[in-house]
């Protein structure tokens, strides 16, 4: 359920950069405008009427208007010219070190054994045996 919630998120951020929030909004003002006119004039003319371009409802003409001043903020001419990819060049070399390592034998620790007071060797008796076995 996390990972289908992450797709979920992932996909919506993906249809917002490349615009689609204008699509899925043009796709309700359609629909919206399909059932109206199927009503008014019957299915065939409403579909008609939605699609030919002549016929747009308010919705349909805040969306263009929303998608001209979204495409109309561009970057000024002074700012389109300094994007250009540049040479990054160091003063001198860097040198990197090999990190120290550690090894097991540099270090010097004991590990405590709990168990040792608590239990011999070997038992203090010798095992029960069976009866019947020989």
């Amino acid at each position: 359920m996390k990972r289908l919630g992450q797709l979920l998120i992932a996909l919506l951020g993906c249809l917002h950069l490349c615009g689609g929030h204008w699509g899925v909004l043009q796709c309700v003002a359609w629909s919206k405008m399909l059932v109206d006119y199927s009503a008014q004039d019957g299915f065939f003319e409403g579909a008609r009427k939605t699609f030919d371009g002549a016929h747009p409802c308010a919705m349909c003409q805040s969306i263009a208007k929303g998608r001209q001043s979204e495409q109309g903020t561009e970057l000024p001419s002074s700012a389109k010219r300094d994007l250009a990819l540049k040479e990054v060049t160091l003063p001198q070399r860097i040198l990197l070190h090999r990190p120290m390592v550690r090894t097991p034998e540099t270090r010097e620790f004991t590990v405590p054994s709990l168990a040792g007071d608590l239990w011999s060797a070997s038992p203090p008796s010798p095992p029960p045996r069976l009866l019947g076995w020989s």
